[in-house]
């Protein structure tokens, strides 16, 4: 089976280059039973920057980062079922994704969920011997670097809500799932290493309050009534 794959890049120098690399290797090598169409939206638009993998395109759209566009970007793209979101510095390890679609066939109502990251404290509050945490909890159950979609989701929420430029956007879809009691829940055995805070390097210093914590408001605004 091919999963389409949707990673954000803005590559300002090598090292982001090398974390988009170790991202994607990572993919590629953590399965020999499937297959990943990557497309990676890369912000920077120099296209000096190059990567050798085969099942990897890079879609640069030419204007400014705004993180749910470019999933919506990325999402026009994608041709299968099943849809990874992830952050550029996360690593993925063996059968992640073997351990999360065997789930699935368990519950095939299941149509949202995140792996785990055992090096991430919230997740020490889980058992490991429990597979699966239904809930909607972000950075808990619903983590925002990583999350495997399919696409009936889109169907039924829409896309992406492109006022969320940047933070919040895991709560505003946490929050959509609720909406239309779309099941969402941790896997326990399907492992991943998020590189904390890394993907930061997506917004430029001065966009920082108005794309972090100033989408709060918006947030707030928005389910209010929820």
């Amino acid at each position: 089976m091919e999963v389409d794959v949707i990673i954000l890049s803005y590559a300002k120098n090598n090292s982001i280059v090398e974390m988009n690399n170790n991202c994607i290797n990572s993919l590629n090598n953590s399965t020999d039973e499937h297959k990943f169409n990557i497309i990676l939206i890369e912000t920077d638009f120099t296209k000096e920057y190059k990567y050798q993998q085969e099942n990897v395109k890079v879609t640069q759209p030419g204007i400014e980062f705004n993180y749910n566009k470019f999933l919506n970007i990325g999402l026009k793209e994608c041709k299968n079922d099943w849809v990874l979101i992830s952050n550029n510095d996360t690593i993925y390890h063996k059968h992640f994704l073997e351990n999360m679609l065997d789930i699935h066939r368990t519950d095939t109502t299941l149509l949202s969920l995140s792996p785990m990251d055992d090096t991430w404290y919230r997740h020490n509050t889980f058992d490991r011997l429990n597979p699966v945490y239904y809930g909607y909890r972000t950075s808990y159950e619903l983590t925002g670097w990583s999350i495997l979609v399919n696409k009936k989701v889109f169907n039924i929420i829409g896309e992406f809500d492109e006022e969320f430029t940047f933070w919040y956007q895991d709560n505003d879809y946490s929050n959509n799932l609720r909406k239309y009691g779309i099941k969402h829940a941790l896997i326990t055995n399907s492992k991943v290493t998020h590189l904390l805070s890394r993907s930061h390097g997506l917004i430029e210093q001065e966009k920082k309050y108005e794309m972090t914590d100033g989408l709060g408001v918006k947030f707030m605004n928005k389910w209010k009534n929820i």
